[in-house]
C-alpha cells in the first residue's frame, strides 16, 4: 500500500509539473530570426577583463563559508557596477506609489519624454544606483527623464512583488515627472535580462490594465520564460560565460523536478504570464525591439518570444550580435558591439 502511495503522488507530482507549471510547448517558434551583427576586435579583451571580475567576487563569494555573506558580496558588487561613471546626468530618489525609484535626468533632456526602466539582477540582485550606466545612456538616447525602479527581489520577496512594484511604478510614471506631475508625450519601457522579462511584462499587461500604451518597448538580452525550456538554455550553456556556471546548473535537473523548485522559489507559478511574458497574448503589442547575443542560453527565448509575436501580427525585431557576454550593454559598454548596439537602440527610440 506504501508503494502505491508514493508512486500514485510522484506520478500527480510530475503531471501538475508537465501540464500545469510548464507552460504549453511553444518549440513551433524555434527559428532563426533576426538581424545578426559581427563581433569587433576589441570584445574579446574586454570580455575577458569583465569575466576575471567576475571570476573574483564568486571565489570571494565561496570563500566568505557563508551563504548569506557570500550573497551580500555578490549584491555589493552589482550595487558597484557603475560606481567608475563619470556623467552630468543628475540622479535622484523618489518614490513612486510607495515603489523606491530613480530618476536619471541627462542635461536637457525633455521630461515630457520618459523611460520606465527595470533592472537586471536575476531577480536576487542589482539596484538603480548599480545600473546608472543604463540609465545615464538611455536619457542621453531618448532625450527623456529615465524611471529606474528598485523593485522587491527574491529570496526575501516573491516574484509577484517584483512584478506588483514594475507596475505600480508603470501607473505613476503616466503622470509624474522630474518635477512632479507633469504631462506625457512619449513613455518608453525597457529593461535588461530580468529587468527585460518585467519590461516585456509590461508591455502585455498594459493593453488592459494601463491608462497608456508604451510608444515602444526594449529588452537587452530578456527573460521571457520562467520554465527555462528553450533549446539554447542547454546548447548554450557553455557558450553561456556569464550564466552558464549559474544558470546551468538547473539544466543538470529533471524537467519536472526544476519546475517544482521554480515554483517554490518564486512562489508563483513559473508559466504564469506575468512571471514569463513569452505566455502571454503577443497580439496588439507596442513596436518592440529585442537585443540577444548568438552564445547566451536566453537567446532561444528571445527567438521564441519575437517569433511568437510576429505571428500574432505585433512588430517585434530581434537583433542578435555575435560572440557577445550576456547584457553586454552594460558589462561592456565601451565596445564597439555595445556601441553599435546602442547605436541601433538609438535608431529605433527614431522611428517611434
Amino acid at each position: 500500500m506504501t508503494w502505491t502511495i508514493l508512486i500514485t503522488l510522484a506520478l500527480l507530482l510530475w503531471l501538475i509539473a508537465t501540464l500545469v507549471l510548464s507552460g504549453p510547448d511553444l518549440s513551433r517558434y524555434d527559428s532563426h530570426v533576426g538581424d545578426y551583427f559581427d563581433d569587433h576586435p576589441e570584445d574579446l579583451p574586454a570580455t575577458e577583463e569583465c569575466l576575471e571580475v567576475i571570476k573574483g567576487v564568486r571565489r570571494d563569494a565561496v570563500k566568505s563559508k557563508s551563504l548569506k555573506r557570500g550573497f551580500a558580496l555578490v549584491r555589493k558588487f552589482a550595487d558597484e557596477l557603475s560606481d567608475e561613471l563619470q556623467t552630468d546626468t543628475v540622479f535622484s530618489p523618489v518614490t513612486a506609489n510607495g515603489v523606491a525609484c530613480e530618476w536619471a535626468v541627462a542635461p536637457g533632456a525633455n521630461c515630457a519624454r520618459r523611460v520606465l526602466f527595470l533592472h537586471g539582477g536575476a531577480f536576487l540582485f542589482g539596484s538603480p544606483k548599480g545600473h546608472r550606466k543604463f540609465s545615464d545612456q538611455l536619457s542621453k538616447v531618448a532625450d527623456a527623464a529615465v524611471l529606474s525602479v528598485d523593485y522587491r527581489m527574491l529570496p526575501e520577496n516573491s516574484r509577484m512583488k517584483s512584478i506588483v512594484d514594475s507596475q505600480q511604478a508603470y501607473h505613476w510614471i503616466l503622470e509624474n515627472g522630474p518635477n512632479g506631475q507633469e504631462d506625457l508625450d512619449f513613455l518608453l519601457v525597457a529593461g535588461d535580462s530580468a529587468g527585460g522579462n518585467l519590461a516585456l511584462m509590461l508591455s502585455s499587461w498594459s493593453k488592459d490594465s494601463a491608462a497608456k500604451r508604451p510608444n515602444g518597448v526594449i529588452g537587452f538580452s530578456p527573460s521571457t520564460d520562467m520554465t527555462l525550456a528553450s533549446p539554447t538554455i542547454k546548447r548554450n550553456k557553455a557558450s553561456d560565460k556569464m550564466l552558464g556556471e549559474g544558470l546551468g546548473l538547473l539544466t543538470k535537473l529533471p524537467k519536472a523536478l526544476r519546475a517544482w523548485m521554480s515554483l517554490f522559489t518564486m512562489r508563483i507559478n513559473p508559466a504564469n504570464k506575468l512571471a514569463s511574458p513569452l505566455f502571454a497574448d503577443l497580439s496588439d503589442l507596442p513596436p518592440t525591439l529585442i537585443h540577444a547575443s548568438s552564445t547566451e542560453m536566453l537567446l532561444g527565448e528571445s527567438m521564441r518570444y519575437t517569433n511568437k509575436a510576429i505571428a500574432a501580427g505585433s512588430s517585434v525585431t530581434l537583433q542578435v550580435w555575435k560572440n557577445q557576454i550576456h547584457d553586454w550593454h552594460l558589462f561592456n559598454m565601451d565596445t564597439g558591439s555595445a556601441q553599435e548596439a546602442w547605436a541601433e537602440v538609438k535608431k529605433f527610440i527614431n522611428t517611434l
